[in-house]
């Protein structure tokens, strides 16, 4: 494990590991700083959300977990850390391609092609955020990928261009960086957010626990949940996982 500077983040480079966050939590909060980063280019079971597998080709793409533990940031607004991480992500992805998108809650799509995941852990302390672990899993150079994920796709696949990692790392910390400044600015946040939010515009078809209806997307209320407005006039209201985009 070797440490260093990049684009004012404490980065800790690991030769391999099973999965960021998982270290992440082995360190623990009590030597976790503000702007800490797990970083490794061999991750063998990277987390995604609810049990999935990330795929990661070995010196191909950046897995990281990056450790934010903003200073007075209410707990009922800890979904600013998701726009942090996720419009961070998306800014350094559309300096290489464009219609980039954010699908709720914090996946990075380019057109209808996932390109990077999020899984973010928040530690709660009393009215505050204490503390999130958020893992960023950004695909860079793979060429190709094996398993049976739908969708996902590279900056390498798209551009035609290899980046070197070090410079896609200090060029995504940077764009994340910049987002964390502004963590306390929750209606900017959502501005924003609102703004390169996937299928933010149109109906879609979409699928809840009673079925297939149509809707568009209204916003994103408070709590981080998604807004739907159906073809009736009812707003729909979701948390993670209860509504499907089809």
């Amino acid at each position: 494990m070797q440490e260093y500077q990049v684009s004012g983040f404490k980065v800790r480079e690991y030769d391999e590991l099973s999965s960021t966050n998982t270290e992440a939590e082995r360190v623990g909060w009590g030597q976790l700083e503000d702007k800490m980063v797990i970083l490794t280019y061999r991750q063998t079971r990277g987390r995604g959300q609810v049990g999935n597998h990330w795929e990661c080709e070995p010196g191909k793409n950046i897995s990281m977990t990056v450790v934010l533990r903003p200073e007075g940031l209410p707990a009922g607004w800890q979904f600013a850390v998701s726009m942090v991480i996720a419009l961070g992500a998306c800014d350094f992805v559309s300096r290489y391609v464009k219609n980039c998108t954010v699908k709720w809650p914090n996946d990075i799509y380019v057109g209808d092609r996932k390109i990077s995941g999020i899984l973010i852990e928040h530690l709660i302390m009393g009215p505050y955020v204490g503390g999130s672990l958020c893992g960023i899993g950004v695909n860079i150079n793979q060429e190709q990928f094996l398993s049976d994920a739908p969708n996902p796709v590279s900056l390498f696949q798209l551009t035609g261009e290899e980046i070197p990692l070090s410079r896609a790392l200090e060029e995504l910390l940077a764009c994340i960086g910049k987002r964390y400044a502004s963590i306390l600015d929750y209606e900017g946040l959502e501005r924003d957010f609102l703004k390169v939010l996937y299928r933010g515009e149109g109906r879609y078809h979409w699928e809840d626990e009673w079925g297939v209806f149509e809707a568009s997307i209204r916003g994103i209320n408070e709590y981080g949940q998604l807004v739907l407005e159906d073809v009736a006039g009812r707003e729909r209201v979701y948390g993670f996982k209860e509504v499907k985009y089809l």
